[in-house]
């Protein structure tokens, strides 16, 4: 028998042969017993039959891409540690991850990688229509995704027509599922302007169907305009790659997908302000230049204006210089500017001008013409407005108005002291009460 060594120096041992065989190790086990010392993190991870103490030191939480808990299945890095003291084995963890996910994360960068190669993300994004009046929904029924875009929808455009396309967000029959929605949504019978395929938020495992390559490259070949609202928001999935606009939720996707209500009212209110002031602008030109031309028209319709006192002084001298052959020469004359002036008249008022005159006159006639209908219909609204805040209206309904002695109305009971004097007026009279 060989001559026995002390405990601690066989620990020792055991420390400075295992620990640099064991310096990056790779486990995969069960959380059990997870508790925090409030700088270090400390579990058992375990299998069937099997158990070892792990730490987390404080240096490296901030390391780990998942922060382990009880009952969860993980992937854990790190090295092994021997305490002399306490005989006792304790892994070091560096860095941890839910089972599976590094599998599924490898997976998907390699679909990704060969569908970018093929072309099938590189197709030009297209803008959904600003005003659709009729969206297709790709949603499983029943599910919380369908409802936030069905009440995102009816309270921002309630007049678009939505269509649902059913079809199961995981499992098996997702990816056929969501196929032939898809397929029978582009279908012209239906005339959809734009599609919405959406699903509430899950593990990575659960959206694993949408980053399917024969779904994503039926997205990508959709003659629509696709926007995708496939889990929360940081959920990435290949399919959100493929759409023309990728929303962060289901509820943001209904958003990019509808107009919404009051921010039109708001554009239409705008528009209508600028061109009521616009027609404003346009009568008051048209209204000078119907002045302008009115002044030169009349000027022309009357060529002896300014001529007349001339006129009267010359026959006045012809009548006086020779009074019966100047005054038949005269005659004559007058005769003959009379019918000039009457050709004159006749011509002036076949110009075009004139015509332009009765043009512009006829357009500012409609013009005012529709500025006092609409002047008169907001006299009416706010005459209707004026007898709705009447005071003495709901008198012919049988209420009565109560004034105190200084004519002020009394709205309430509180400091109405007994024997206060006050008057009640009804629709036929007035009568006055003493408070007991």
């Amino acid at each position: 028998m060989d001559a026995p060594i002390s405990v601690k120096r066989f620990l020792e041992q055991v420390k400075v042969h295992l620990e640099p065989r064991f310096a990056q190790v790779c486990l995969v086990g069960e959380v059990s017993n997870f508790r925090s010392s409030g700088r270090h993190w400390y579990f058992t991870l375990k299998e069937e039959n099997a158990a070892l103490s792990c730490a987390v030191w404080m240096s490296h939480q901030k390391q780990l891409k998942h922060m382990p808990g009880d009952g969860e299945r993980v992937v854990v890095k790190g090295s092994l540690n021997v305490y002399v003291t306490g005989g006792s084995f304790t892994l070091a963890v560096t860095q941890c991850e839910l089972a599976g996910i590094g599998d599924l994360q490898q997976r998907l960068r390699e679909l990704e990688a060969a569908l970018r190669s093929d072309g099938v993300f590189d197709r030009p994004k297209r803008k959904p229509p600003r005003f659709p009046k009729r969206i297709a929904v790709i949603a499983a029924l029943g599910g919380a995704a369908l409802r936030d875009i069905l009440e995102v929808t009816h309270k921002r455009a309630p007049g678009i027509d939505i269509m649902v396309f059913p079809a199961a967000a995981q499992g098996e029959s997702c990816v056929m599922e969501n196929l032939a929605a898809l397929q029978e949504a582009q279908d012209e019978y239906w005339r959809c302007d734009v599609i919405l395929m959406a699903r509430g938020g899950g593990s990575m495992e659960d959206l694993w169907g949408y980053n399917d390559p024969d779904l994503v490259r039926a997205v990508s070949a959709c003659r629509l305009p696709v926007i995708t609202g496939v889990g929360h928001e940081i959920d990435l999935t290949l399919v959100d790659l493929a759409s023309d606009k990728r929303a962060a939720t289901p509820s943001q996707a209904a958003e990019l997908a509808t107009p919404d209500r009051s921010l039109l009212w708001s554009e239409l209110a705008r528009k209508t302000e600028q061109l009521n002031r616009h027609m404003d602008w346009r009568l008051r030109g048209l209204e000078t230049t119907l002045n302008l031309l009115t002044d030169q028209v009349l000027d022309r319709l009357d060529p002896l204006d300014g001529h007349r006192e001339r006129l009267s002084e010359l026959a006045l001298r012809l009548e006086r210089s020779a009074p019966f052959r100047r005054l038949d020469t005269a005659d004559i004359r007058l005769t003959m500017l009379c019918q000039r002036l009457r050709f004159t008249l006749s011509s002036v008022a076949k110009t075009s001008e004139l015509n332009k005159i009765n043009g512009y006159t006829g357009r500012l006639n409609s013009a005012i013409g529709h500025a006092l209908e609409q002047n008169t219909h907001r006299l009416n609204i706010a005459l209707a407005n004026l007898k709705g805040q009447n005071p003495e209206a709901p008198l012919n309904k049988g209420f009565a108005l109560v004034r105190d002695q200084e004519n002020n109305q009394v709205k309430s009971h509180v400091g109405i002291k007994t024997g206060t004097k006050l008057f009640l007026q009804w629709k036929d009279g007035e009568k006055s009460v003493t408070v007991e």
